[in-house]
């Protein structure tokens, strides 16, 4: 019986490490400074930007625009964030509370997709690279 009870508490243990649930909050894949050029789709305009990760921090900036801003984790897996953008400083030349997607490409690069808030239409994307 002592046995049977320490098999069922190691394969409790075993699948707590790997669920879903345990995985889908880990968003370390995100941590650093990440950099590229957007493309704005309904205006056909290029912007530079700045995303730096540390922690649960999230930094987002726009430099050719003058703006910048925080985004708000809605949900993070091993290869996909979502989130709320908040501007911050220069609102007159961002548009505020926007959703945006980030997935995963690889260990350097990661796609960036904007939408409007109260839409799914993609009106903005980019791909950003990891800076050391």
């Amino acid at each position: 019986m002592l046995k049977l009870v320490a098999t069922l508490l190691l394969l409790i243990g075993i699948a707590t490490v790997v669920s879903p649930q345990s995985r889908s909050s880990s968003g370390a894949w995100l941590n650093g400074t990440w950099e590229g050029k957007g493309y704005q789709l309904d205006a056909d305009e290029l912007w530079t930007m700045r995303l730096t990760v540390k922690g649960n921090r999230y930094q987002i900036e726009y430099p050719s625009l003058n703006c910048e801003g925080r985004w708000r984790p809605i949900v993070i897996s091993s290869g996909k964030a979502r989130f709320r953008e908040k501007i911050t400083r220069g609102i007159e030349a961002c548009i505020d509370k926007g959703n945006v997607t980030i997935e995963r490409l690889s260990r350097t690069q990661i796609a960036f997709r904007y939408s409007n808030q109260g839409t799914r239409e993609v009106t903005a994307s980019a791909i950003l690279n990891r800076k050391n």
